[in-house]
């Protein structure tokens, strides 16, 4: 690995920690910066798609809990870098926390495509989805890795 690959990855796996942090902390500014504005998502909670910041960022300020805390615990990213492409995936553990302890969380999958433009890396596309059962069509929240 190149030294500039090196730092790229380096790059990236910050992103992916100031992403956790920012989760956590429910803010929605930080979260977005880290985001491209032609962005597009798949998240694990529905429509199908997001495209683009605004949509996106109205998902988020409809889906952070305001009396809980948010539960984000990430394994270590696999990344790989070429130029000014980047590609991570990882299982994280997402949910809330409610003020009596009790949680609501389950690990799923997710995947980025990031793009570095204008020496910025920031992501491009998101995936997050949550396995379930062929025979019975139930999502396996309860899995771990």
């Amino acid at each position: 690995m190149s030294e500039k690959q090196a730092k790229d990855r380096q790059a990236i796996a910050n992103l992916f920690d100031r992403w956790a942090t920012a989760n956590r902390d429910k803010d929605i500014d930080a979260i977005m910066e880290l985001y491209h504005s032609d962005l597009c998502s798949y998240d694990a909670v529905g429509p199908l798609q997001f495209i683009g910041a605004t949509d996106y960022r109205a998902h988020w300020e409809k889906c952070l809990p305001k009396d809980a805390d948010m539960i984000v615990e990430m394994q270590k990213p696999t990344i790989r870098v070429s130029g000014h492409l980047g590609v991570a995936h990882f299982l994280i553990r997402c949910g809330m926390r409610a003020q009596d302890g009790s949680e609501q969380a389950s690990w799923m999958r997710s995947s980025y495509q990031l793009e570095k433009r204008d020496g910025e890396w920031r992501i491009a596309h998101e995936h997050f989805s949550v396995p379930f059962d062929l025979e019975n069509c139930q999502v396996q929240f309860g899995l771990e890795p």
